[in-house]
């Protein structure tokens, strides 16, 4: 599988780099913080022609939220706060681009892609001069 092919399927959090940096400098509550520190994001990706759909929960709780989008088009989705955000997504080869607009962003842009290498997903994510990076296995 190959190109945004290989995306296809779910996926679960193992490790994330940066995190406390990352949403220290946003603002996250302590709590909430806390929370989505030990938290395993699972994510499903599908699509039906040209519109993609992406499942996001977490490891072992009922709730998820799905979002829809066509490559190219701004589409609502929610933050880790589950604030409202926009957000662009891209293929780029064998990469997802994304490009979220948010305000509490605090006027930064919050940057993400996607990847798979070695059969894990790599998603680094830049806002400003701060980078996190989360490595996903296939389940």
């Amino acid at each position: 599988m190959s190109g945004a092919e290989a995306f296809m399927g779910s996926w679960r959090e193992e490790e994330k780099e940066g995190y406390e940096e990352m949403v220290t400098a946003l603002g996250l509550p302590e709590e909430k913080k806390e929370f989505f520190k030990n938290a395993r994001t699972e994510i499903t990706y599908r699509r039906d022609g040209d519109v993609w759909e992406i499942n996001v929960g977490m490891q072992g709780a009922p709730q998820t939220r799905t979002f829809r989008f066509k490559p190219g088009e701004q589409y609502e989705l929610a933050s880790l706060d589950c604030s409202p955000m926009k957000s662009v997504v891209t293929v780029d080869g064998d990469k997802l681009q994304e490009k979220h607009i948010d305000d509490n962003l605090h006027g930064m842009d919050m940057n993400i892609t996607r990847y798979i290498d070695g059969g894990k997903m790599i998603v680094e994510t830049h806002v400003g001069e701060l980078r996190m990076r989360s490595i996903y296995a296939r389940i």
